[in-house]
């Protein structure tokens, strides 16, 4: 879905490891490849960017939004 807001066409990574092999010393970590596709075994010594993460509070509602680049999601924040 290319108009899926974790979609760039590029290569990158999202913060979350997803493995780790303590006897390898080789580490996993989540990543979202260019066609847009979560992979969650790519080394992380590869040389990719890097996307910012957020962690909502439990029973955070989005108010708007479908998570597109033209209509991102909109969290109520409570404020």
């Amino acid at each position: 879905n290319r108009l899926y807001y974790l979609y760039t066409g590029q290569t990158y990574w999202t913060m979350s490891p997803s493995s780790f092999i303590s006897s390898s010393a080789v580490a996993d970590v989540w990543c979202v490849i260019s066609k847009g596709i979560l992979d969650p075994w790519v080394w992380a010594s590869l040389g990719y960017g890097v996307r910012p993460v957020i962690n909502l509070k439990p029973n955070t509602e989005i108010t708007s939004g479908n998570g597109t680049v033209s209509s991102p999601y909109v969290i109520d924040t409570g404020v």
